[in-house]
């Protein structure tokens, strides 16, 4: 019997709103999806089929049981093509349509961007975009969508997905979160919001326009103050810096971007939104630019430095056979680490000022 499996981030009931590691397998007998000693199935005539991730190379298995709503999202473009060409699903109605909408949307995209650039854009002006990476032009998008749309989007994102969240928005936990971010966000556009949520996972993410959620998993995994301040930084600086938006608008794709800048927010937009935001992952050089400005920030707070490497060293290690979410979204290079540790040693340590708290890591 044919079987194809690989890995997936899995979405569902009593799972953490950013997904679990978990893993999907299709076979004649129908989809399963494996995670935390939980195995569901669907048949094959049950399921739903459509593109995840950056540019839409990835592919989501999803359905519908008593229990709720599951996804698997297959974000790596090989073992999605994979799973979509193995010989139990690609012979689905479901994979003739989903083959069928993959052709009309490139279409439909191409198209798309070549109206929108004539309908915004002067002769010269339309003659250098067309020559632009398509980061570049969605940098260019976001610079012309303004704060108070951009907050919008964040919010009704967040509310989209808080159902899922157990908040502990109170305790030294909290305190903690706050005063850090606090400190990291003096004088700045935005005015954040932060969360805790009950989830034992090594965790956090950052919405558009300032919302900033962290997992009590990652926070507990911290040996000293410093460390989770080099987490918040870097998040903040996601926010700062419009990466999350600038990834949203290359992922909801030019017609929502319509919607959203037409100020159609409707919940079709946010729900979208939400789900897309919560298995975002960041390019190499937005992971780059977070990691120096985060350490600017962290340098100006008066806040040790040290402790953003130092801390994703504590991941990597904990991380074993599992990748803690934190890191499936926000991949930590050697390069990377040996660049941070680089500028901190050319800082001079004087003027640092200890972060206290009355216990650490704090309930």
């Amino acid at each position: 019997m044919s079987h194809e499996q690989t890995d997936a981030l899995v979405f569902g009931p009593n799972l953490p709103a950013g997904g679990a590691r978990g893993t999907v397998s299709i076979s004649i007998m129908g989809a399963e999806i494996a995670v935390a000693g939980v195995f569901r199935r669907a048949p094959l005539d049950q399921i739903t089929l459509r593109e995840v991730g950056f540019d839409k190379p990835g592919l989501e298995v999803a359905w519908r049981d008593s229990e709720g709503a599951w996804a698997a999202h297959v974000l790596e473009p090989a073992a999605a093509s994979r799973l979509l060409t193995s010989s139990a699903l690609s012979a689905t109605p479901q994979a003739a349509k989903l083959r069928q909408t993959k052709r009309k949307a490139a279409t439909g995209r191409s198209l798309g961007r070549v109206f929108l650039m004539a309908l915004l854009l002067i002769p010269v002006l339309l003659l250098v975009l067309f020559l632009l990476s398509a980061n570049r032009i969605s940098e260019w998008i976001a610079g012309a969508i303004p704060v108070e749309q951009e907050v919008s989007l964040g919010r009704q994102a967040f509310a989209g997905m808080q159902g899922s969240l157990k908040l502990k928005d109170e305790g030294p936990a909290y305190d903690a979160v706050r005063s850090i971010v606090q400190k990291l966000t003096e004088n700045s556009k935005y005015r954040f919001e932060v969360h805790v949520t009950e989830d034992p996972t090594l965790n956090a993410f950052a919405m558009p326009g300032g919302v900033i959620v962290v997992h009590t998993g990652l926070i507990a995994a911290t040996t000293r103050p410093e460390e989770l301040a080099g987490v918040l930084a870097h998040e903040v600086q996601h926010v700062e810096l419009r990466h999350s938006l600038r990834g949203l608008i290359k992922d909801l794709g030019l017609r929502g971007l319509w919607a959203f800048v037409t100020g159609d927010l409707g919940a079709t937009i946010a729900g979208q939104a939400a789900l897309e935001l919560t298995s975002l992952q960041f390019s190499r050089d937005d992971e780059r630019e977070a990691d120096a400005h985060g350490l600017d920030a962290l340098v100006k707070a008066r806040i040790d430095p040290a402790g953003m490497p130092a801390f994703f060293k504590i991941m990597s290690q904990k991380a074993g056979d599992q990748v803690p979410a934190f890191l499936s979204t926000h991949p930590v290079s050697e390069d990377r680490e040996r660049e941070l540790r680089r500028k901190i040693e050319a800082l001079s340590r004087d003027g640092f000022q200890p972060l206290t708290f009355p216990q650490w890591p704090p309930k």
